[in-house]
């Protein structure tokens, strides 16, 4: 499944992804018909063209040899996409999307992709994840700084403008803070017109690039943070898996209205929820946590206790195995 080499290769057009498209069906085939009947599991893709389409040839070529399918929808905004294509491609898509047996959903929504492709069940199950235990960090000399932390695919509508927009603003607030900015460049135009407006701006010595990293230099940067900050408008944007992170590390969240956001983040409780693109809201919500010392603890209480009691590991297994008990239960004349 893993079609593109890199970030700035998602979503676009490539020969040697029809190639492996091509091959992935025949892989299929080969496995389903080898080990018939079988229940056939599939992550749908983002709403976009390209992908819409691969989707469609796989699942149109593949659907006729499994017993049943469970589709997993991870991004969000797909029933939506569809209805705009044209005639012919919206028919082909509801017939490679439509009816599966299970519609595994990672956030709610009246109109869910289940609903929209009239799948026979529909579960939603929430994103969830272990995070390691990290020790106490060493005393420093230096005096505290508070340090905002920021993970995404650096694109324009996961809101890394607005971060240079709400730096401004907290330093007119004569604060002493760090943002830290973590993620690949997924736009180059946005990469340029981003350092271009820090430098404009002088606000590069807050704003500490990270690029992407992972693995234990990750998770320090979530234990020396004070604050989430996920300004996202990301088309889509579902359930973001930074933020059951930030969850972990109990860190309040400051972070949009926006898609299946305000289901994780409980605004005045575990974080405080703005409208996109108010740099004016971001950066006051941040300013009262920076100074009202008890709600923020008190949100970094909630947050960790809702992570623990929702998105867990062990949560996520547990309610993907009920799921798929569901495709694969005994009838007659099928399994």
């Amino acid at each position: 499944m893993a079609y593109s080499s890199g970030e700035a290769d998602v979503g676009k057009f490539g020969f040697g992804k029809l190639l492996h498209l091509m091959a992935l069906i025949l892989k299929s085939w080969w496995i389903l018909i080898r080990n018939r009947p079988c229940v056939l599991y599939y992550p749908p893709a983002s709403p976009n063209l390209i992908p819409v389409l691969r989707d469609i040839v796989y699942l149109l070529a593949v659907r006729p040899f499994s017993n049943r399918i469970i589709l997993h929808y991870h991004a969000g905004g797909l029933p939506e996409y569809v209805d705009s294509m044209n005639p012919f491609l919206r028919f082909l898509a509801r017939c490679a999307y439509g009816r599966a047996k299970v519609s595994i959903e990672i956030s709610k929504s009246e109109m869910g992709p289940g609903v929209a492709f009239a799948a026979e069940n529909r579960f939603h199950v929430a994103n969830g994840l272990d995070v390691p235990v990290i020790s106490d960090l060493e005393p420093s000399l230096d005096p505290p700084v508070f340090r905002i932390l920021y993970i995404a695919g650096l694109r324009k509508t996961k809101g890394v403008m607005d971060i240079i927009e709400t730096a401004i603003a907290l330093r007119s607030h004569d604060r002493d803070f760090i943002i830290d900015v973590v993620g690949p460049w997924q736009e180059e135009d946005t990469r340029r017109c981003f350092e271009s407006a820090v430098a404009q701006a002088d606000v590069a010595d807050c704003i500490v690039m990270h690029g992407r990293i992972t693995g234990e230099e990750k998770w320090l940067l979530y234990r020396k943070a004070s604050l989430f900050f996920f300004p996202s408008y990301y088309e889509s944007e579902n359930f973001p898996l930074v933020l059951i992170e930030a969850m972990a590390f109990s860190l309040p969240v400051v972070a949009t209205r926006w898609r299946g956001i305000p289901e994780m983040v409980v605004d005045g409780e575990t974080g405080i929820l703005c409208e996109i693109r108010s740099t004016e809201q971001f950066s006051d919500a941040i300013v009262d946590l920076m100074t009202d010392t008890k709600k923020k603890d008190a949100m970094s209480f909630a947050a960790q206790s809702r992570y623990q009691s929702k998105y867990t590991q062990a949560a996520f297994l547990e309610s993907m195995r009920r799921a798929f008990d569901v495709a694969v239960v005994k009838e007659e004349g099928n399994l």
